[in-house]
Parts: structure tokens; C-alpha cells; sequence
């Protein structure tokens, strides 16, 4: 008698049906952020082909120019269309551009904006030391910086799955660099002072992780991608200007030097476009292994058009970490039987909602 006078109960009946509700949301809720989560990776392999092709140009700004190239001169050209480009829109689309006194992580904002000028200085120079495929390697190394940044910074939740994959990236990489030889390629200028290489690799490093960083903060702060790009290009290219005044420098005697630097900044703003799209929907510890794909289409692209050697030990290097990538999107971080267990508890909410409703 107790429990028919509970289920009668309007009361009861309301609470009982709020609690469905809410454990529907709950499950949809869980159902789109998967979804979410797969169009990220799917979005963010397409989008290392864009870096693939973004860290070739950088490579080639010495080799083909030889008698025009300077640091800055390169970043500042790359740089000088994404200010207008990223203007422009914002305005066409009615985007608010946040100004500097909206922004709550001011510090993470100079890291990621004026920190990128030096990360991307540094990435030129890199080439200079590295075969196009050795220098992709060593950036890969990133992410070991970038979760402990994300952990402790961001506060995002750590697997032990991201350091296990993360591992295995950093050893087919290691496999790759050790057997690195010269001469790289038949077209590639090198620098042969390696203790410079090595030294410009790990400053690099640093100030990749932090940039990266610093870019999540910008997604966290609701900071459009737009937005964003309208910085970088101030950020880039104010402090490269500065000291192309001081060296009497800007390349301005080849158009064709010129225009190919700037075609490398349109490369950029689409790979940071795209790159700010995905981790809308994704944590940057989840996020970091797919950058490894660039390594394996750089490799593709640094032998087709560098004719840089491709030994057995990058074919191996690469399988690891390609072997990772799929495991990753195949099983999410998620133990399986947990997320079966949510999906059969949606069905039998859904069944029980729906007798519910019969009854009424």
C-alpha cells in the first residue's frame, strides 16, 4: 500500500521525473562531448598536414632566398598580413576584440602572443641546425612540457594513458633523431655547430609549451580565434619591425622573397584557425599526441620535395607513433565498460520515461 501511495504521489511522481531528466541530459550531455571529442581529432590530423606544410616554408626561407633571408625579416613578412586578415573579419562578423584590460591571465597573454614572435624566431633558426624531418622531431617533444603545464596551470585531469602515449611518441622519435645523418639533403644548408642546435632546440621547447599553454588560457577566456590571430599578427610583427630597423634589413629587393613569406603567414593563420577550433572540444593533455601526426606527413613532404633521405628507423619511429594515434581515437581515455554502462542506462531511462507516460 506504501508504495502505490508513492507512486500516486504527484509529488513523487514530479521528483522521480526531474531525475530522469536529468539523467537523460547527463547522458546526452556525455554522448555529444564524445562527438565532439572524435570531429577534434578527425579536424586536428587535417590540420597537421596545414603545420606540415607551414614548417616547410619556414625551412625553405634560407634555401631559396639565401641573399634576402634574415630572421626577422621572415617573420616579419609572415606576420604582416594576420593583423588586417584577422581584423577584417572580426569586424565583418560583429566579433568583439577583446582589449587588454578584459583579459583575466594577462601574463598567459604575453606568453602566448609575444612569446609566439620568439617561439617562431626560434623555429626558423632550428631549420638552420636540423634536417626539415630531425626539427619537426624535436618540437614533437613538446607536449612532455605541456601536460605538466596543463596539470599544474590548467588544472585538466591527468591519465596515466597521455604519459604511456606520450612515451611512446618520445621513443619512435628518439629512434628517428639517432639515427639522424648528414648530409640531410641534396638541397639542405645546415649549421654544423651542434651544441648552438641543441641549445636553440630546448629554448624553443620552452616557449612552444608555453605558448601552447597560454593559447588554452586565451580558449578559456572565450577569446575568439579571430581574435587571437589578430594579436599574433601584432605580436609578431611589431618586434620583428623594430629590428629590421635596427639591421637596415626588410628584404624589400625581392618581391618574390616577400610574397613567400607572406603566403607562409596565410598557412599559419588557417593551421591556428583550425588549431583553436579543436581544442574547443578538446583537453589540451588529449589533444597533444595528435601532433604527432606532423612529424609523419613532414617526413612525407621533406622527401618528396627536399629529397631528404628517409631511413628504416624513421619508418619504424613512425609506426609508433601513427600505432599510438589510432589507439588513442579507437579507445578513448574512458575505461569502455564505464561508457557501456552509460549508454544501457540512457536505453532503460528512456523505456522508463516512456512507461511513465503510458500511465499518465
Amino acid at each position: 500500500m506504501k508504495n502505490e501511495e508513492n507512486e500516486e504521489n504527484p509529488e513523487n511522481i514530479a521528483e522521480m521525473l526531474m531525475s530522469e531528466r536529468s539523467s537523460m541530459l547527463d547522458s546526452e550531455k556525455l554522448a555529444l562531448k564524445r562527438k565532439n571529442e572524435n570531429f577534434a581529432y578527425t579536424l586536428g590530423i587535417f590540420t597537421q598536414i596545414i603545420w606540415s606544410i607551414n614548417g616547410l616554408q619556414m625551412k625553405t626561407f634560407q634555401q631559396y632566398f639565401i641573399n634576402d633571408f634574415t630572421n626577422n625579416s621572415a617573420v616579419f613578412w609572415r606576420s604582416l598580413p594576420l593583423a588586417p586578415l584577422a581584423y577584417i573579419i572580426c569586424k565583418k562578423n560583429r566579433i568583439h576584440i577583446t582589449s587588454h584590460s578584459e583579459v583575466k591571465h594577462i601574463v598567459w597573454f604575453y606568453f602566448r602572443y609575444l612569446g609566439n614572435y620568439v617561439t617562431i624566431s626560434l623555429g626558423i633558426k632550428l631549420f638552420s641546425y636540423f634536417r626539415l624531418s630531425t626539427g619537426t622531431v624535436i618540437t614533437g617533444c613538446t607536449p612532455l612540457l605541456v601536460i605538466i603545464f596543463a596539470v599544474i596551470f590548467l588544472g585538466e585531469r591527468f591519465y596515466l594513458r597521455y604519459l604511456l602515449g606520450v612515451l611512446i611518441c618520445i621513443l619512435g622519435s628518439s629512434i628517428i633523431v639517432f639515427n639522424d645523418k648528414k648530409p640531410q639533403s641534396r638541397q639542405t644548408i645546415l649549421d654544423d655547430n651542434l651544441f648552438m642546435g641543441v641549445i636553440v632546440a630546448i629554448s624553443q621547447l620552452i616557449f612552444l609549451a608555453l605558448n601552447f599553454t597560454g593559447q588554452k588560457f586565451m580558449v578559456k577566456e572565450k577569446m575568439e580565434n579571430n581574435v587571437q590571430n589578430f594579436y599574433l599578427g601584432i605580436y609578431n610583427a611589431l618586434p620583428a619591425f623594430i629590428f629590421c630597423l635596427i639591421d637596415r634589413n626588410f628584404g624589400f629587393s625581392n618581391t618574390k622573397y616577400v610574397l613567400y613569406c607572406m603566403s607562409n603567414g596565410f598557412i599559419f593563420y588557417l593551421g591556428n584557425y583550425l588549431t583553436v577550433i579543436c581544442l574547443k572540444y578538446i583537453a589540451l593533455s588529449k589533444y597533444q599526441p595528435v601532433t604527432y601526426l606532423a612529424l609523419v606527413f613532414t617526413f612525407i613532404i621533406a622527401g618528396v620535395i627536399l629529397g631528404e633521405a628517409i631511413y628504416f628507423t624513421d619508418i619504424l619511429g613512425a609506426l609508433f607513433i601513427i600505432g599510438f594515434q589510432f589507439y588513442n581515437m579507437k579507445f578513448p581515455p574512458q575505461v569502455q565498460r564505464h561508457i557501456n554502462e552509460k549508454e544501457e542506462n540512457m536505453e532503460n531511462i528512456v523505456k522508463d520515461s516512456d512507461n511513465v507516460n503510458n500511465k499518465k
